[in-house]
């Protein structure tokens, strides 16, 4: 028999961003209104199982010379069905967003406040091959494009795949194989990316879990490259008490010129549990970029999550930003944010 649920959450905050691209001289500040429901619709059946999730994140700016008001939605499903050995998923995704923000996360700098729109498209394929090893084949290919002439439409073709096996119950291995095409738009010249990578995933302690792995990826076009891939995460999970670490070297899109970037990536987090409804964390980022228009970032923050009732939470946050461009001045802007959720956890 099939069996069907749904869920919704509407997330209302007002939020004063100061310096929001970044500059070395601050133009002055911003308020945005944010306002951002989303509902998932689940069915699973004997074999098969599909997930429907629609959001929209829709933003009013007080001064649009520095922030514009947009409209970000977003769309996804997910069907998988699955045999005694093996399964089967396809998946279709579309999502809208800022490169205010993900420029910042990954290279530590703004380029421009645009519009990035992603249309992704995927299928995998799980096989168990023992009782202790898994295969995974996973084909996806996405469309990138913005609402800036000065940023170049991409798209992009992934082909990877895992081999995990399962020492014991608290540890697992995995390598991984994966090749890139980029192509960008209007071109017929392409980016190539060929990597692997060998990791460990485990439970150290019942409070702690580590991630690591290594490997190596080479860039292929006009000129090419090699460099290390590695990733470190640590993670505790206490009664009151949260922490987490995690530190990673890899190769990234920078929407600036469609091309792989080399980038690296340190965050720590740390929340405590005041009340039984009320938590207190911290957490502090720094991401660096290399290559032409090379530049660092650091984010610090403070926030407080409060439950109000059954369906109902509230969040108070500070966040401080800085980017460092190399060879330029550095900027610096902050943001104070309040917000109220609503949460249905459907039936």
């Amino acid at each position: 028999m099939a069996h069907a649920q749904h869920a919704a959450n509407v997330v209302v905050s007002v939020e004063r961003i100061e310096n929001p691209a970044l500059s070395a001289t601050s133009p002055g500040g911003v308020t945005v209104l944010r306002v951002a429901p989303s509902y998932t619709f689940e069915t699973r059946g004997d074999r098969s199982q599909s997930r429907l999730a629609l959001g929209a994140t829709l933003e009013r700016s007080s001064n649009t010379a520095l922030l514009a008001s947009r409209n970000y939605p977003s769309l996804g499903y997910t069907w998988t069905y699955s045999w005694p050995t093996s399964s089967l998923e396809l998946r279709g995704n579309l999502a809208e967003s800022s490169t205010r923000n993900t420029e910042f996360e990954e290279f530590g700098r703004v380029t421009v406040d645009s519009r990035e729109r992603r249309l992704d498209a995927g299928v995998r394929w799980n096989q168990e091959l023992t009782e202790r090893t898994d295969w995974v084949v996973d084909l996806a290919r996405a469309r990138v494009s913005f609402d800036q002439a000065s940023l170049t439409d991409y798209s992009e073709v992934e082909l990877s795949s895992r081999v995990s096996w399962e020492a014991t119950e608290r540890m697992f291995y995995f390598i991984e194989p994966a090749y890139v095409r980029l192509t960008r738009s209007g071109s017929p010249d392409s980016v190539t990316q060929a990597r692997w990578q060998v990791g460990v995933r485990g439970e150290l302690a019942p409070e702690w879990t580590l991630t690591a792995f290594a490997g190596q990826g080479r860039i292929g076009g006009t000129p090419s490259s090699t460099g290390t891939l590695a990733g470190l995460q640590l993670d505790f999970v206490g009664s009151r008490w949260s922490a987490g670490g995690g530190w990673s070297r890899d190769f990234s899109v920078s929407v600036a010129d469609a091309a792989f970037v080399r980038t690296e990536i340190l965050s720590l987090r740390q929340a405590y549990r005041l009340t039984e409804t009320a938590t207190l964390s911290a957490s502090l980022a720094s991401s660096r970029s290399a290559g032409a228009g090379a530049s660092r970032g650091l984010v610090s923050g403070l926030a407080l999550e409060n439950e109000l009732g059954a369906n109902w939470s509230s969040t108070l946050g500070v966040e401080h930003r800085r980017s460092s461009p190399v060879g330029g001045v550095a900027g610096r802007g902050w943001s104070v944010r309040a917000g109220l959720v609503y949460a249905y956890p459907g039936r």
